[in-house]
């Protein structure tokens, strides 16, 4: 039998960070529309993120990792989880914007999750372990279920 740790495995974190990054980017482009629309547009997408596209940001779509439950393999995480485990990211964007003073509390507050998910076995940051959530990499298709290439001339003769 195997354990759910031979089912799933962690995504490794540059992965996690070149699809955080593409996530920064939009999350700078909302942030640049008009007035309070941009900060509330931004600070929704930080939160709802990870409960769009199958469960996957737009950084985590295109970086193919998504969001799982950490100890529950069989339940599919959604919006409420989503929010759960991005709210650290929420008070930290929104600590940026704050002159000063929140140009050094924003940065220790990512320096924080980064630690932790550095430390963590599982690669769980703060807002991983209140949601209980983890990244995976989008499941490949199966191995046996890709034919096998034989090139021509190698195999039974009737084949050729």
């Amino acid at each position: 039998m195997h354990s759910f740790g031979d089912l799933m495995q962690k995504a490794d974190l540059t992965t996690r960070a070149v699809a955080g990054f593409i996530d920064l980017l939009l999350v700078i482009a909302l942030t640049r529309l008009p007035d309070i629309l941009g900060m509330l547009s931004a600070t929704g997408y930080i939160l709802i993120r990870d409960g769009l596209f199958d469960r996957q940001s737009v950084g985590k779509k295109l970086i193919q990792v998504r969001m799982a439950f950490a100890d529950e393999p069989g339940r599919m995480p959604a919006f409420r989880e989503s929010i759960i485990r991005n709210t650290t990211l929420a008070v930290a964007y929104l600590l940026f914007l704050i002159p000063y003073a929140g140009w050094i509390a924003g940065p220790l507050a990512l320096a924080v999750e980064a630690l932790t998910a550095l430390g963590d076995d599982r690669g769980m940051r703060v807002g991983d372990l209140f949601a209980r959530t983890w990244i995976v990499p989008t499941a490949p298709p199966a191995m046996d279920q890709q034919p096998e290439f034989t090139p021509p001339g190698t195999g039974d003769p009737q084949d050729d």
